[in-house]
């Protein structure tokens, strides 16, 4: 039987600064870059969601959503084709931290 060479504190410290790294999102609407807001963090074990939130005022053709850090920088991309109507929406980026060692 092999050790646990990954405690669970480093994938929990890894899963943290990934989601500290997230800033805003960054949603391409009629193709014009808009920025909003992460609406929501969820941390459930090892699992990482970011939400976004657009609201019933913003509406038109998105084509894609992206996790953006601080600097501008993506992070992770969602490309989509939605017709965004009156009605809210809500996105959501999901992660799982794993580490594979290899000897």
């Amino acid at each position: 039987m092999g050790a646990t060479i990954v405690q669970p504190l480093l994938l929990q410290l890894l899963r943290d600064d990934v989601s500290r790294h997230v800033d805003h999102a960054l949603v391409y609407i009629d193709g014009q870059p808009q920025t909003f807001p992460i609406f929501k963090t969820d941390i459930n074990g090892m699992r990482l969601t970011k939400y976004i939130y657009l609201d019933d005022t913003v509406q038109g053709n998105i084509q894609s959503f992206s996790l953006m850090d601080s600097t501008g920088n993506t992070l992770a991309n969602k490309p989509v084709l939605i017709t965004k109507v009156e009605t809210g929406l809500l996105i959501a980026f999901e992660f799982e931290v794993k580490v594979e060692v290899t000897a």
